[in-house]
């Protein structure tokens, strides 16, 4: 079974709030946004059309974008994604996106969108702002304790005009939302998975800029805690070197942690030398195939360019069979 980790739909009649669905492909600022507004984005036919062309059974549908537009919108949202899950149940499942600025109409979302509505998981930013960032207590923290009581994951997706981001020659859009889930990943193994360490997560995009400086991670890492392993005075305020910080355990500290979070391979539309970063610096069992569609992936052309390269990859067939969906499956227990 091929699962698309990494989808997007945007109810029509959401989609209206915000742009004129009779008008091509428009990018907008707006809430905050740095969207682009395309038809796909709501018709269901079409997408359901290019998974067909390329083989993919199923997308998990999520639009964590718009978060920022407060706890109307996203009861709209997800009212709108639940009826096509019950139209279209055996190809799409959903995560709900959550008001994540107020905190009580974010907890009740959660408890509606998954006791009633049976969505599948909750949908986050990698940041709203500088203060609302994932390692906000106050605001986060009662988010990620619905997550564990309802043992569903957490699928995370950038922020589209990350804070402190230039916007001149295309930063914010290329590479300043991979910094964003750098950020992410950084702040969840230091402030947030201690404190839940049976909470289930799916990291967007290879990571964004993250698996190219992990090793960068591990050197500089600072464990809460003593790992009992004497560091020499001159090396404590250096980056630890490869082979140090597997002797003074730096490296299974920093992996305990890293390992409980899954990693989407959407944000380069199955790009072969991200897809290979990927699978090495990665344990193999939480990696997920996903697209981004329709922003990165269009059609099922690129669905089928995607898993053409996945098939041209050095690894087993059994770990290609686990990124095309195993591994989704096992994490949405469905298998």
């Amino acid at each position: 079974m091929i699962i698309d980790a990494h989808a997007h739909h945007l109810p029509l009649d959401v989609y209206k709030l915000f742009a004129d669905p009779a008008l091509p492909a428009v990018r907008s600022r707006v809430q905050g946004n740095d969207f682009v507004f395309n038809a796909r984005l709501y018709k269901v036919d079409d997408e359901l059309q290019a998974m067909d062309f390329a083989g993919v059974d199923m997308a998990i549908l999520t639009i964590s974008q718009w978060n920022v537009a407060g706890a109307k919108v996203c009861r709209q949202i997800n009212e709108g994604v639940a009826a096509h899950l019950i139209k279209y149940g055996d190809r799409f499942k959903a995560a709900g996106s959550v008001p994540v600025a107020d905190t009580e109409a974010a907890v009740q979302e959660i408890d509606y969108m998954i006791k009633e509505l049976k969505l599948s998981g909750i949908a986050l930013l990698s940041s709203q702002g500088q203060e609302l960032t994932p390692n906000n207590k106050e605001k986060m923290f009662p988010i990620y304790a619905k997550a564990v009581e309802y043992d569903v994951p957490i699928f995370w997706h950038p922020h589209l005009l990350p804070y402190n981001t230039d916007t001149d020659c295309t930063i914010n859009r290329s590479v300043g939302r991979g910094f964003d889930v750098s950020r992410l990943v950084l702040r969840l193994v230091y402030d947030v998975l201690p404190h839940f360490p049976t909470i289930k997560m799916v990291i967007p995009h290879f990571g964004g800029g993250f698996l190219a400086h992990k090793q960068r991670a591990v050197a500089f890492f600072e464990p809460s805690t003593d790992l009992g392993v004497p560091v020499p005075p001159e090396l404590k305020p250096l980056p630890k070197s490869p082979l140090e910080t597997e002797e003074f355990g730096y490296k299974a500290a920093f992996d305990e942690l890293f390992d409980r979070l899954y990693i989407d391979g959407a944000g380069s539309a199955g790009w072969d030398p991200i897809m290979r970063m990927g699978f090495a610096a990665v344990r193999h069992d939480r990696l997920c195939f996903g697209t981004d569609y329709p922003f990165e992936v269009h059609t099922g052309r690129d669905y089928k360019y995607y898993l053409d390269n996945v098939k041209k990859l050095d690894i087993s067939e059994e770990d290609k069979k686990a990124f095309l969906g195993g591994n989704m499956a096992k994490l949405l227990k469905m298998s």
